[in-house]
């Protein structure tokens, strides 16, 4: 591929990254450490960017380097590994994160965005506005992820207020989108209250904490049945659609369409998904999701004894933890 060409790429994908130009030249002064005018002539076209201000750019806003190289004419399937190491963030894990929020922001101007995905773990874009479930997922992955001598107990964990504050903003950015698909596992529960079972019974999580996340979950229950009741989110009464699938899920999936950008997702590491911006990726995560309908109920306005009980049994389990 021609060096031209890369460019054009490249801008292409700075822009859909930050639309808004001001912004654009703003991140990219700062990413760089050069003046706004050098910036300018580098988007203008007038002095090109050098290979190591590209790799940085790309880190930084988390673009495919391989969406650069391959033209739209070859279909690829590549992920990326998006890796944030949550426990211990740095200042780039933070602007990736900021840089996710700018993005899914523009849903609201999109009359034809969608998020959808399917889940045997409770996503971020429900629980988030719940600092108590934020943290036990944070919790969990810092257990799973530090050697032994520095897990610390539930109680003893600070989560910067930083990352609280990206967590809120995503569980209200996500509404935006035009319409919305959950398709849950229907052991989605069941596999939260084991982990706190596990981690109360080795004595990380006290009593205590197990009050205050048991009342988060049934403040979550309602905002979710609510939810299914009325077929939209009380933020911006966007529609959504939740199925309870019968069957259990080996992995996470979910995709992102807003404003032509196309975004594959498979959770890993708890908190973290391997990324594709590619449309052949996404149409076959699109797909599969899709397909899981079929063993699976809508409970979003209909199925009522259905929904009825799943609600029920879910505030059972919660009652006995």
């Amino acid at each position: 591929m021609k060096h031209d060409e890369i460019h054009r790429n490249f801008l292409g994908a700075l822009e859909k990254k930050l639309p808004e130009k001001t912004n654009l030249v703003d991140i990219l002064t700062e990413i760089l450490s050069m003046e706004r005018g050098a910036v300018y002539r580098r988007l203008r076209g007038e002095v090109p960017f050098s290979l190591f201000e590209v790799v940085n750019i790309a880190e930084k806003l988390d673009i495919s380097l391989n969406n650069l190289i391959y033209s739209d004419s070859v279909q690829t399937n590549h992920f990326e590994l998006n890796i944030i190491e949550y426990a211990n963030m740095s200042d780039t894990d933070y602007k990736k994160m900021e840089n996710y929020l700018l993005n899914i922001h523009s849903a609201k101007d999109d009359p034809h965005s969608e998020l959808a995905e399917s889940s045997n773990v409770l996503p971020m874009s429900i629980y988030a506005k719940y600092d108590s479930l934020s943290k036990f997922f944070l919790f969990k992955y810092q257990y799973l992820f530090s050697s032994s001598e520095n897990r610390i107990p539930f109680h003893e964990m600070v989560i910067p207020e930083r990352l609280y504050t990206i967590h809120r903003s995503y569980f209200e950015e996500s509404k935006n989108f035009a319409h919305t698909v959950y398709i849950w596992d229907y052991l989605i529960f069941h596999y939260l209250i084991t982990d706190l079972q596990f981690f109360y019974g080795i004595n990380l999580i006290s009593e205590n904490d197990i009050c205050q996340i048991k009342e988060d979950l049934f403040s979550l229950i309602n905002y979710i049945e609510q939810i299914t009741l009325n077929g939209y989110f009380e933020e911006t009464e966007n529609p959504v659609s939740i199925y309870i699938s019968d069957i259990n899920f080996d992995a996470d999936y979910s995709y992102v369409q807003l404003n032509d950008t196309y975004i594959s997702l498979i959770r890993t590491f708890i908190l973290n998904s391997v990324v594709s911006n590619g449309q052949l990726s996404f149409i076959k995560i699109k797909n599969w999701i899709q397909s899981l309908k079929k063993s699976s109920v809508l409970i979003t306005q209909s199925a009522a004894i259905y929904r009825t009980d799943f609600f029920e049994k879910q505030r059972l389990s919660i009652s006995e933890l």
